[in-house]
């Protein structure tokens, strides 16, 4: 974890041109998440209901979201020092790995607190299905979001797949 974690910091560090960055990141961050397993727990039972062109269509606005989410977030904290301190197993095939960010140009400030849930994926590689900042559980938060926007959209996947594509734009809009 702390190896991919100092590389995905190389890579939003890199200088030059946006787009290669941009693109070298996503890279980075769709080898290292399940996306598919992911966006089907956010979309809680709505993902049962659903057409296999709805759910890709979601799933392929989901892995943009989720990037433009990582690059956004952990680009505002590029210049701290993200380390690996410690590590709780759930099972087998799931662990929360405990990390705490730290600002160099201010030591004495308390770290942030952020985990990653690790799982093992199809393919018997370990992949990252969720982040933790500060106490809030990304997947959890999205699927609130998800489910709730779902509910008062009667269930429409393609609506919360174009809403998505909007936030994903206003997400790289407002970095």
């Amino acid at each position: 974890v702390q190896e991919n974690i100092d590389r995905g910091y190389m890579i939003l560090n890199e200088t030059g041109p946006e787009a290669p960055r941009h693109m070298n990141f996503r890279e980075f961050i769709l080898g290292l998440i399940d996306a598919r397993r992911i966006g089907m727990f956010t979309l809680g039972p709505y993902a049962n209901r659903a057409s296999k062109e709805d759910v890709d269509a979601f799933i392929d606005a989901f892995a943009d979201y989720t990037v433009a989410v990582y690059e956004t977030r952990l680009g505002k904290y590029k210049n701290q020092v993200l380390k690996v301190v410690g590590s709780v197993p759930r099972a087998a095939d799931d662990v929360v790995v405990n990390c705490e960010s730290m600002d160099p140009a201010h030591p004495n400030d308390p770290p942030y607190k952020v985990a990653f849930r690790i799982r093992k994926g199809a393919d018997g590689h370990f992949v990252v299905t969720d982040m933790n900042i500060e106490g809030i559980w990304q997947t959890l938060s999205q699927r609130a979001d998800f489910t709730g926007f779902l509910q008062q959209h009667g269930g429409r996947i393609g609506d919360l797949t174009s809403d998505l594509k909007r936030q994903t734009k206003v997400l790289y809009d407002n970095a």
